[in-house]
């Protein structure tokens, strides 16, 4: 149950129950002073651009340019290239002007425009699209306009060219709901499969011909997202690297009736990080397992953010596909390789024991990192003294803050970096913008992936039907990720039927296939009818599989369930591909059992099933409590979605998060022991633990609410209240006067956390 408690910027500490719960400055039964030496803290003066590049220490071979850096970019936070290349920045503008954070609640971030407009590599123009807006951190291009979030909600912008045209456009009012300052959905990124995702959000987006369509898909990420060439999406968290997920957004999610038991995301490597600083300014840096007290740098990472699977050759082959993280604290870059094994994702640290970019720098903040269509991999670097936000600034970080003048200067600056391989030059300038749909074909087989993103991404936007022929061509193309993309083109276009399914299941191309069969989810009725031979016939691989099993499942008809039978008997034991067939079926289960008749035995399906055939005693009936019981529910349930954000940690569902917290419902924790569950949550829980007969083993320790004076005894109470009735969960109702007397008789405690066995 414990989660992520080393905070920074951009990914904040996540709670069993509360993101928000963390240090209100300092807490008993920790000593806040520091036992690195004053005289090995080196001065951290701010440095112009010439003497910052200066600071870094890269890997052999490769080099760092200046792109642009203030005063034509202030705090950049996220990066959107258009179709011909020019740079489209979110300024987060108002975040922690000084120690205190005085002024966050005024209006002062902006989106802009930077051009390179003698293309030498260097950015000569600035223009403002938006100002005044509250800490924008969401940004996504569209042909006619953009797509973007103040502090709640995400809207549309429509443009024409570099200026804005028209009424902006509510598309989702609750997009950034819950959490603080820190606590946000951000990013937006385009899927191969057209949908536009987020991190630190379970929602997606599309437009389509009747407006903005927003679906719910799993919970990702706290700050970064990005994804590979097969449409696989990676992320973390502060003191996680990197995640990666095993399918498609959405192959195992959607059959709302019982909840899903496989992973479909697993940590890749482990979090150690190697910075070149002493680093005593991090959260919790009097902490012996936070900074060394051997070298006195951080030890784990803590502040990753923003990160890329850099789809380019111009940091050398070798690099193709690499996820390179932005981590603020550290003041470095990490580079991490991942391939496939066995089904599952395997990464290693790419340069060992050393950091593909390190800073001696601290006021170095990099926190995000792109892909560019110059071959290049490009660095944002708020170049921010504070990183933390006011809420976390304990009396220990507030001296390291002031002692070396981070406060200071507190707003203005920002720089944005170019890494490439010295043997490898800047590739061409885009212009993509003034093509037509099919020219806009050519592309999709461009050796960097930003190109080929960039060319679907117009080539559906357009709606042009004309390019039905040459998209075709490309299926036929030798190339494989040129396939991938006209394959999704189709898709996005509405064009794909069963004979564009059928020819990618004769290929060969594992990745292909499984690409076509998550297309395939899209046909009408009559094409999967007219698919189905050519389906049920195909011998799945591992990956495929999964696939193979939903697109059955989606088909629905008693020849498909057939074959969806013989399919399990082959690769069932896969969870993956039991939950991929589940989803399909969703409000078919019964039929399904029908036709099964026994057939396939698997206690797993047959239990998800049966559950699904009585959904609706999974549901949350208000009817059913009264009075306070009720009132106390739904103030939880608000707390629980909105300001408290344990959404963040164990999502809508209570089903838990990957990597970060464990299931709240049809948990023994909180459906057992009052008394247990009411001492986690006032003083938190660190270490292993044991939910429901299953191991979680977060990447820090859990924080308690005890300390935190904006959070009542009755706050506390109705959040118990809620998850203990919510979703399967059919517990009693907790007293405020219970939480009151807890929070006595443990007070001792000091909200330092237990470990599970004092709590056992």
């Amino acid at each position: 149950m414990s989660l992520l408690r080393q905070f920074s910027f951009l990914a904040l500490p996540i709670a069993l129950i509360s993101p928000l719960a963390g240090q209100q400055g300092d807490r008993k039964g920790h000593n806040m002073a520091s036992f690195v030496p004053e005289d090995v803290i080196p001065p951290a003066p701010f440095l112009k651009v010439e003497d910052a590049l200066k600071s870094f220490q890269l890997a052999p071979g490769f080099v760092i340019e200046e792109v642009v850096s203030e005063p034509l970019v202030d705090m950049p936070c996220m990066l959107k290239f258009d179709g011909n290349g020019q740079m489209w920045i979110c300024e987060l503008v108002g975040y922690m002007p000084d120690v205190d954070g005085k002024g966050e609640n005024i209006a002062q971030g902006r989106i802009v425009i930077l051009t390179d407009s003698d293309d030498d590599g260097r950015v000569d123009k600035r223009s403002i699209f938006l100002e005044k807006l509250l800490l924008p951190r969401s940004l996504y291009l569209l042909d006619d306009g953009i797509l973007w979030a103040n502090q709640e909600s995400l809207f549309f912008q429509g443009r024409d060219g570099n200026k804005p045209v028209g009424k902006r456009v509510l598309v989702d009012k609750d997009y950034a709901r819950g959490g603080n300052v820190e606590h946000k959905a951000n990013s937006l990124v385009l899927g191969l499969d057209n949908w536009i995702y987020n991190a630190k959000s379970d929602r997606r987006y599309k437009r389509t011909k009747k407006g903005w369509v927003m679906e719910k898909t799993h919970f990702r990420g706290q700050w970064g997202i990005d994804r590979d060439d097969y449409g696989r999406l990676f992320h973390n968290s502060n003191s996680t690297l990197l995640v990666g997920d095993y399918t498609f957004p959405n192959a195992v999610y959607g059959n709302t009736n019982s909840k899903m038991k496989a992973g479909i995301a697993a940590r890749i490597s482990d979090n150690r990080v190697w910075p070149i600083r002493v680093t005593p300014g991090v959260n919790r840096g009097y902490q012996r397992n936070t900074v060394s007290p051997e070298n006195y740098k951080l030890i784990n990472a803590t502040g990753a953010s923003g990160l890329a699977v850099f789809r380019s050759h111009g940091l050398g082959k070798n690099l193709y596909g690499t996820a390179f993280i932005t981590e603020a604290t550290g003041h470095l870059i990490k580079a991490i390789s991942y391939e496939d094994g066995e089904g599952k994702l395997v990464g290693k640290h790419t340069f060992g024991e050393k950091e593909f970019l390190a800073s001696t720098d601290e006021r170095f903040r990099p926190v995000n990192a792109y892909t560019a269509p110059d071959n290049s991999l490009y660095i944002l670097d708020m170049y921010h003294g504070i990183i933390q936000h006011r809420t976390y600034v304990t009396s220990y970080l507030r001296k390291q803050i002031l002692s070396r003048g981070l406060d200071k200067p507190g707003s203005g600056h920002g720089r944005i970096y170019r890494l490439r391989h010295k043997d490898q030059g800047r590739g061409p300038a885009p212009s993509l913008q003034e093509l037509s749909a099919t020219d806009l074909t050519r592309h999709l087989s461009h050796p960097n992936g930003w190109w080929r993103d960039t060319a679907q991404r117009l080539i559906v936007e357009r709606g042009n039907e004309s390019t039905r022929g040459a998209l075709e061509d490309i299926l036929q193309n030798d190339k494989p990720l040129a396939r991938l993309h006209a394959l999704w083109c189709l898709e996005g276009l509405g064009l794909l039927n069963a004979g564009h399914v059928t020819r990618a299941l004769k290929s060969g191309d594992e990745k292909f296939s499984s690409s076509a069969l998550m297309a395939g989810l899209s046909l009408g009725e009559r094409d999967k009818n007219a698919l189905l031979p050519a389906l049920a016939a195909f011998k799945a691989g591992r990956e495929s599989s999964i696939y193979k099993a939903r697109l059955l499942a989606e088909t629905g008809t008693s020849q498909a369930f057939d074959a969806l039978v013989a399919e399990l008997k082959i690769n069932g034991g896969n969870p993956l591909v039991r939950e991929a067939a589940f989803t399909g079926l969703k409000d078919r289960e019964a039929v399904f059992l029908g036709v099964n008749n026994g057939r396939y035995n698997d206690g797993n399906l047959d239990k998800w099933l049966q559950e699904a055939l009585h959904r609706n005693t999974r549901k949350i009936k208000p009817p059913t409590i009264k009075g306070e019981h009720l009132a106390s529910f739904q103030r939880g349930e608000k707390l629980y979605m909105g300001r408290v954000a344990c959404i963040g940690c164990h999502g809508a569902e209570g089903t838990g998060l990957p990597n970060l917290g464990p299931p709240l419902d049809e948990s023994d924790w909180v459906n057992g022991d009052t008394k247990r569950l009411a001492k986690t949550l006032l003083h938190g829980l660190q270490g292993p633990i044991t939910v429901s007969g299953q191991r979680y083993t977060p990447p820090a320790a859990m924080p308690g609410l005890s300390m935190n004076p904006t959070i009542s005894d009755r706050d506390i109470a109705d959040i118990l209240t809620f998850i203990r009735h919510a979703w399967s969960n059919r517990s009693g109702k907790v007293e405020e006067a219970f939480i009151k007397e807890s929070r006595e008789t443990t007070r001792k405690q000091g909200g330092v956390p237990y470990t599970e066995k004092e709590l056992n």
